[in-house]
């Protein structure tokens, strides 16, 4: 009993079948030539037959419509003059050609950072340059998809050209991109090439900058994948902060050339390409999570040029970014939101209403809350992306840099065009749907902050009561504090009495002075200390340190108001003139 086929199989199994079908129709016509050749005096004699409508022309290869899946029922797939017809130019290199530019090459700062695993730690000395990893590095999980888009815009899988046995990934990438076009005799030459990286390895990156350097500007590509913050350059379309890049290259002559706005741009000109060159796709994704997309490319697709293969490409890009967003707002949802048992649960009900000492659900509300944020603004950063490049001239082909129409009457354009109009609804759905992610995402942040509310006031709640208890416990210290003092205090009177007499000069007969001393010191000081340990001896006191004052300043007021009002006062005595007199004039 057989087991199911994955969607991987099944693809690879339509190309073979698609391969084999080709070849039998181009020995069908060749042995339907051959006969009519012999019988060619019976041909022209005869009437003309009615023409089939499976014969083709020989240099015109069959494949699947792309109308069985989308709907597009136009004959138009199988007009050659509807697709881009220049081949790629071809090149081929092999493992030393890649260790001598691994070797060779001065590679910047990001481009370091990623290949430094085999550039600096001797890995080039190694015989081979695919060595086995470890399952803990989890390199044997990489993938990637490589196809060549032929003259029918049908792309079709290089796995054909992986050696049987071959068990290592990064050799099985290095076969499938290390020649282009390498066959001059082949029935399908490439005027495309779109290639699929997921999860590669260092010495995989290695290889994609020796086989595309040549049509994109790799070691950006690299600056890309390291910097955080990098989401666009000036001519790209950016897609969003994770590590993903799908980049296009259009080959040929420029058809226009164009001056660049810019002011502190480092060209002064640009150059438009025509969208009907050869064309190759590239898409590195770095991603641990190996939830990509594998379907977004087979033989049923019909791609015009290169800009719709980056479109679809871009699409799957936009899916697969909306599928990681879910899966985090799923889990971020089952960490934080009550589960449905939280009614019926009381211990799970004070857990999520009092913090503990851990702080548990005050960091997860803070992780959470954080963390949408900042997928939002990823999202926004998409979304804004896509409305401020892809406007409506880009997708009516009127815009003066990105993709121009020099025809806009040619069948090929309007063809073009039609295709267009029918991916432009599949983009928006998409933008929709991350629309509605981005609101949901913010219903689901201010569910957190009610929660995190929530829980700091239980949690003040539970701490003023605590402290409410702590306070008693603070009175009956006091209390015990209170009681030591009054030790201490009478203690302190007979410690003083004690002290003087226990001199060794004063006299030893007798107790009649020390009890005399000791009862004139302890008893007032004890009346005292009485007094003011009540409210009202406290009252009292305080009133008569209150009077104190007055009395002392009464006094020198009175003998001022004296000296300047002496005229009101009865005059001294004789005597006293005369003493005043004498002891003003001196003998």
């Amino acid at each position: 009993m057989t087991g199911v086929l994955t969607t991987e199989e099944l693809l690879k199994r339509l190309d073979e079948q698609h391969q084999a079908y080709l070849t039998t129709f181009r020995q069908v016509h060749e042995a339907l030539a051959k006969t009519a050749a012999a019988g060619q005096h019976q041909i022209l004699t005869s009437p003309e037959p009615t023409r089939s409508f499976t014969e083709l022309d020989g240099e015109r290869p069959v494949t699947i419509h792309s109308s069985l899946l989308t709907g597009d029922s136009d004959d138009s797939d199988n007009d050659d003059e509807l697709y881009v017809q220049t081949p790629l130019p071809s090149y081929k290199y092999d493992y030393e050609d890649l260790r001598k530019h691994l070797k060779t090459y001065t590679f910047r700062d990001h481009g370091d950072i990623l290949l430094d695993t085999v550039v600096h730690n001797k890995r080039l000395l190694y015989p081979s340059l695919f060595p086995e990893y470890p399952e803990d590095e989890r390199w044997h999980l990489s993938h990637y998809s490589v196809f060549d888009v032929s003259t029918d815009g049908a792309p079709l899988s290089r796995r054909e050209v992986v050696k049987d046995g071959t068990t290592s990934i990064d050799s099985a990438v290095w076969q499938a991109i290390q020649d282009l076009n390498a066959n001059p005799d082949s029935q399908r030459p490439a005027v495309g090439r779109i290639t699929i990286v997921r999860e590669p390895s260092p010495v995989m990156l290695g290889a994609l900058h020796l086989a595309n350097n040549k049509d994109f500007d790799v070691d950006e590509l690299f600056e890309y994948l390291v910097e955080e913050n990098k989401t666009t350059g000036e001519g790209h379309i950016p897609i969003s902060r994770c590590s993903s890049v799908v980049a296009l290259s259009l080959g040929g002559s420029p058809i226009r050339k164009l001056r660049n706005p810019a002011r502190k741009a480092k060209t002064q000109h640009g150059f438009v390409y025509d969208p009907w060159a050869p064309w190759q796709v590239l898409n590195i994704q770095c991603y641990p999570d190996h939830k990509h997309s594998m379907d977004s490319h087979d033989s049923t697709k019909h791609y015009v040029n290169g800009p719709e293969a980056f479109l679809h490409t871009l699409l799957a890009e936009f899916r697969d970014a909306q599928k990681r967003f879910r899966d985090i707002q799923k889990k971020i949802t089952n960490l934080v939101i009550p589960p449905a048992d939280f009614m019926f649960n009381g211990g799970l009900r004070d857990k999520l209403l009092f913090e503990d000492a851990e702080f548990t659900y005050s960091r997860r509300y803070f992780w959470a809350f954080q963390t949408l944020g900042l997928m939002n603004d990823s999202i926004k950063a998409i979304i804004h992306a896509y409305e401020e490049t892809f406007t409506d001239e880009v997708w009516e082909g009127k815009h003066k840099s990105m993709w121009p129409m020099v025809d806009q009457d040619s069948n090929r354009n309007s063809y073009y065009l039609k295709k267009m109009t029918n991916l432009k609804p599949e983009f928006e759905r998409e933008i929709k749907t991350l629309y509605k992610l981005f609101e949901e995402n913010d219903d689901r942040r201010k569910e957190i902050r009610t929660l995190r509310d929530q829980l700091f006031s239980g949690t003040s709640v539970l701490e003023s009561r605590k402290s409410v208890e702590l306070s008693g416990v603070t009175i009956l210290q006091g209390h015990n504090i209170k009681l030591l003092t009054l030790v201490s205090i009478f203690f302190l009177p007979l410690t003083f009495v004690t002290s003087v007499f226990g001199m060794s000069n004063m006299p030893s007969e007798g107790f009649k002075d020390f009890t005399i001393t000791m009862v004139a010191v302890c008893v007032p000081f004890f009346l005292l200390i009485g007094s003011l340990n009540t409210t009202s001896g406290m009252e009292f006191w305080r009133s008569k340190y209150h009077i104190l004052p007055n009395c002392k300043s009464s006094s020198p007021t009175g003998a001022l108001t004296i000296g300047n009002n002496s005229r009101n006062l009865p005059p001294p005595p004789k005597n006293a003139r005369k003493k005043q007199k004498d002891i003003a004039t001196p003998e």
